[in-house]
């Protein structure tokens, strides 16, 4: 999980925070006390999509095998 984002931090190059519910990333190392947003903020920070989990749709979700293993047929070639 990423931190919120704290004035006093240093941040390095590539390192995440949060800040108002969105993620950002550092561009370069030494960032003190500049939030991600705001004035010049797109010079040492870039916003970063976050991908939310979803449920895997695949055809074995739901069902249950008695053995616990999953078998697949080898007759089809």
């Amino acid at each position: 999980m990423t931190e919120q984002w704290h004035p006093l931090k240093t941040y390095t190059g590539g390192e995440r925070c949060r800040f108002c519910g969105e993620t950002y990333e550092a561009k370069f190392d030494l960032i003190r006390g500049l939030k991600p947003v705001g004035h010049l903020s797109e010079k040492f920070w870039r916003k970063v999509s976050t991908i939310r989990p979803t449920k895997a749709n695949d055809s074995f979700t739901g069902r249950k095998l008695t053995n616990g293993y999953l078998t697949r047929s080898m007759s089809h070639g």
